[in-house]
């Protein structure tokens, strides 16, 4: 019995200091990553300072990776306005119609070659009637003019080469929002 007590201390104390070098290893990182991470509140960063001005755009468009990033943003601000509206959250739905408005406009800054579609078949003729609808906070009419939404995204990316990439409507929601 004696032997398993001092099994079962000795355990607690290998536990013990398991538990305070794995603390003090991890407030080390911690410290080390806070270190190295900076803000540059508004200021461009060094690296891409560093680069010959000529260089800088491409570099940006990289790490951006071109249009697809601002797609990604606009699938996913495109499903949550959606079901923002589709459930009653005319506010919400029409936060994100303003936010995929924004990124999808962000975008075409970066990539202007896109523009004559994206407003063509998406800007100027598709989206403000969905922006109206919600203003209406009127479900069918909503429903309806997503509905040719959905349609002119499909012909936007046909136009821009990529047919394969056909739009429907949102079928899984990935914010929690109520």
């Amino acid at each position: 019995m004696r032997g398993l007590r001092i099994g079962v201390v000795s355990g607690g104390l290998v536990s013990l200091a398991a538990a305070v070098l794995l603390g003090a290893g991890f407030g080390l990182g911690w410290g080390v990553a806070l270190a190295q991470h900076v803000h540059s509140h508004g200021q461009t960063p060094a690296w891409l300072m560093a680069l010959k001005p000529e260089a800088r755009m491409p570099a940006i468009q990289r790490q951006l990776r071109g249009f697809e990033t601002t797609m990604a943003e606009v699938a996913y601000r495109y499903g949550e306005l959606y079901f923002g509206a589709t459930e009653g959250n005319w506010d919400y739905a029409r936060h994100m119609a303003m936010t995929l408005e924004q990124a999808l406009r962000l975008g075409l800054e970066r990539e202007p070659t896109r523009r004559a579609s994206a407003e063509t078949l998406f800007l100027k003729s598709a989206w403000p009637p969905v922006l109206d609808a919600i203003g209406k906070k009127d479900p069918a009419l909503f429903k309806e003019r997503f509905e040719t939404l959905r349609a002119a995204c499909t012909s936007c990316h046909a136009a821009e080469q990529h047919p394969f990439i056909r739009i429907g409507l949102p079928t899984v929601k990935r914010n929690p929002v109520q």
